[in-house]
């Protein structure tokens, strides 16, 4: 009967490993907040953070569509947006961030904001234009220096987003100490990766004292709120959001884009109940 019992376990464990793999392959150290935007984790206009403390809300009624990975947000351009509050302490700490999401990108005639923070001397901007036929890719990080603020901005050659198409982004800055002609400088580094490549790789030379200051306002997905005369509302769909508070490897952005996994914790919480069967029978 033991034999039997182990022969069993052994059979169980085999089938509820991979589950359990599956559950946990994209990265997750440093992992701040994670929204599937699957039906599941969304109740009324509460966005579900599926890792973290950080539930969001919609507003403007996004639609609920098939997503890359499960079930994803469609946005009209007009006035959906979503408010990620301002991520709990992860506000105070902004450093070396990632930010990461599946989207498809929609023909618009003015430029789009996908990630927007504003404090008065904080900013942490990814925004997109697609006027002419291709998309300018632009990025913006900012903060104090002494008693003034200041802002690095990058971006990438035009390319081709807004073709209807899952496209994989990754949007990563660094705070890293370099040695340039033997003199010892902070540097901060911005990185763009789009569908596992990299496409921007940009340094700056840090102002010093640098100082990032903890933002209190909310962390916008799809727009800028409410704030200011130029909300510039996002058009098309977005998926599995994650945020980190370092920035990814190329190795570690190539594992999560080959994801295809939904998110779910069921199997982890199957195999301590199924031993406990098998242990009550011996």
């Amino acid at each position: 009967m033991k034999e039997l019992m182990f022969s069993l376990t052994c059979i169980i464990i085999s089938i509820t490993l991979p589950l359990q793999q599956a559950v946990s392959e994209f990265v997750t150290d440093g992992l701040v907040s994670y929204w599937t935007f699957d039906k599941a984790h969304i109740r009324n206009n509460k966005l579900k953070d599926v890792w973290g403390d950080n539930d969001g809300t919609s507003f403007g009624n996004p639609k609920i569509v098939q997503g890359k990975i499960g079930d994803a947000l469609e946005f009209d351009g007009e006035e959906n947006y979503l408010n990620m509050t301002n991520l709990g302490d992860f506000g105070s700490q902004l450093g070396s961030s990632t930010f990461e999401a599946w989207i498809i990108v929609g023909h618009k005639n003015d430029r789009m904001s996908l990630i927007y923070v504003r404090d008065p001397c904080m900013e942490w901007v990814f925004s997109i234009g697609t006027r002419g036929g291709l998309d300018d890719i632009q990025t913006i990080i900012a903060h104090k220096v002494g008693n003034h603020c200041h802002g690095y901005v990058g971006g990438l050659e035009p390319l081709k987003l807004s073709d209807r198409k899952w496209h994989h982004l990754v949007y990563s800055h660094e705070i890293m100490n370099e040695n340039v002609n033997r003199v010892n400088k902070k540097r901060l580094k911005i990185r763009v990766y789009v569908d596992g490549k990299p496409l921007l790789a940009s340094s700056f030379d840090l102002k010093q004292p640098a100082t990032f200051i903890p933002f209190e306002k909310p962390l916008y997905l799809g727009g800028e709120g409410r704030l200011g005369a130029q909300p510039r509302f996002y058009k098309g769909v977005i998926d599995e959001v994650r945020i980190y508070n370092r920035a990814l490897t190329h190795q570690e952005v190539i594992q999560n884009y080959k994801i295809q996994t939904p998110y779910s914790v069921e199997p982890i919480k199957k195999l301590p109940v199924v031993w406990g069967l098998l242990k009550s029978k011996d």
